[in-house]
Formats: structure tokens, C-alpha cells, sequence
């Protein structure tokens, strides 16, 4: 045993002195190439080998995140979005239920896990839906649950003109947000009350919605000018937004009655995502 501590004892000191006439060989190789002493050289090659170490711990770190971090993918439930008294809740009973109910507004959201039927009769399911309730100051939570979405179910009120202003509020909060530009998430734009007087068509609320986020886009963006936009630009830039074409996701529209009831475009719509 003495005599293996001393062997590895000797090659020791024999790589500590290679080590050493190695940097002593690139310190005097640096002083030949920049003329300067060899304290200068020295000082030289250390900043050097940090440089070097601290970008090779960079490459690694970076290496080992890509691989430890999974890729996203779309979660399993649907997310039923819109402002406070626009039927979400309406349809929550009419998908789940089949049955009218008056509802009031809440601060709490509504989750049930249950099959749906389309209008042939076929059932498919169980659904996790979650109605969120709409009141603005809750937005910031309902981001959250973007990572446990299949797809959005967004429910207006196609009577309710000045509530379209929030509407497209929300809109580009949601299509500027990193969950949504990441999952491309599809949504329906579900225009309720279709069945009532003063209920607007889709092209109304399609123009009113647009100019509302090319509103903001204008003004958001000369607030954000000269900042790095990259994960808060909307649109294509020179070009006035486009539903349709410009959100990050594939959106559609409908138009339906949780009252009446005429709910099946957003039944195939669920249907198509899961099935």
C-alpha cells in the first residue's frame, strides 16, 4: 500500500510539473507573439481560461435545461372564457345538463368532468370544461390554467355592443400571452343570445373586435418602442390585425343559443379536439 500512495505520489507532481511548463510555454509563446512582459502574459491567459470556463459552463447549463425540460403539449381540458353575463355558465348547463338555469355572476369557477352528446345522439367523453367567471381583475389567475387546455371556448354576447371593447381587451391579452404563441391553443368564439332582438352578426363583431386590437396595437406597441417585443408583438407589422389570420392560434366562430338551445357548433367543435 505504501508503495501505491507513493507511485500515485509521483505521477502527481509529474503532471503538476507538465501542467506548469505548459503554461509556462504559452505564457512565453504570448509574449514572442504580443511583445509584452510576462506578468502581462500571464494576466493575459488567466482572464483568457476564465473567459473560456465561463462560456463552456453556459453551453453545458443550457444543454442540460433542453434536456431536462419536456416539451409542451396541450392539456386535457376546456377552457370556457368570456365576460360576466355572457352565457358561460348558461351553456356550462346546457352541455352538461340539457337543461335552462338561472345563473348569476361568480367569482369562483365552475369545473365538471362529464360526456357530451352531439346532435345525432352520439356521445363522447367525459369532458373536463372549466367556466371561469369573467370579472376583469381575475384575468391574471385564468392565465394559469392555459397549460390544462385542449382548446378555449369563448363565450360573447352578441347583443352586448360596448361589452366588445373588454372583449378584444382580452383577446390580446390572450394572444399575446406565452402559453398561447407557444400551444397555438385553438379557440371558438361562441356568439350567444343569437336568439334575442339586437343580437349583431358575425362580421359586426368580427370589424368592431379588429379595430379595437388594432387600437391597442398601435398604442401598446409606442409604449414598448425600443424594448425587446418579441413575446408581446400581435400581428404582422405594416398591416392592420386580422382575426383570423394574425392570432396565434386557429380561431373560429359560431353562433348559438344556450337558451333556446342551439349549442352544436360547439359541441363538434370540442368533438373535433378530442376525438
Amino acid at each position: 500500500p505504501c508503495t501505491l500512495r507513493h507511485g500515485a505520489r509521483l505521477r502527481g507532481q509529474e503532471q503538476g510539473v507538465w501542467t506548469m511548463e505548459a503554461f509556462n510555454g504559452a505564457v512565453l509563446a504570448v509574449q514572442q507573439r504580443l511583445g509584452v512582459s510576462a506578468m502581462a502574459a500571464q494576466g493575459f491567459l488567466w482572464v483568457s481560461l476564465i473567459l473560456f470556463a465561463w462560456f463552456a459552463l453556459q453551453l453545458l447549463q443550457g444543454s442540460v435545461r433542453r434536456a431536462v425540460t419536456k416539451p409542451k403539449r396541450l392539456g386535457d381540458a376546456v377552457l370556457m372564457f368570456g365576460p360576466c353575463g355572457a352565457g358561460k355558465t348558461s351553456l356550462f348547463f346546457r352541455l352538461r345538463d340539457d337543461m335552462e338555469v338561472q345563473t348569476v355572476s361568480s367569482m369562483k369557477p365552475l369545473r365538471d368532468k362529464f360526456p357530451l352528446n352531439t346532435e345525432g345522439g352520439e356521445a363522447f367523453g367525459p369532458i373536463d370544461i372549466i367556466d371561469y367567471p369573467g370579472h376583469q381583475r381575475l384575468r391574471g389567475k385564468a392565465m394559469q390554467l392555459l397549460t390544462e387546455a385542449r382548446c378555449i371556448v369563448y363565450v360573447l354576447d352578441s347583443t352586448d355592443k360596448p361589452r366588445l371593447k373588454d372583449v378584444a381587451e382580452h383577446f390580446y391579452e390572450l394572444f399575446t400571452h406565452r402559453d398561447m404563441t407557444e400551444l397555438h391553443i385553438p379557440m371558438m368564439i361562441a356568439c350567444n343570445k343569437t336568439d334575442a332582438a339586437g343580437s349583431r352578426q358575425d362580421p359586426f363583431i368580427i370589424v368592431e373586435i379588429e379595430r379595437e386590437i388594432e387600437q391597442m396595437r398601435v398604442s401598446r406597441s409606442a409604449t414598448l418602442e425600443g424594448q425587446d417585443q418579441a413575446d408581446s408583438f400581435l400581428g404582422i407589422e405594416g398591416e392592420k390585425f386580422k382575426l383570423f389570420e394574425h392570432a396565434p392560434c386557429t380561431v373560429q366562430m359560431c353562433r348559438i343559443s344556450a337558451k333556446k338551445p342551439a349549442v352544436a357548433p360547439v359541441v363538434d367543435f370540442i368533438r373535433q379536439r378530442f376525438v
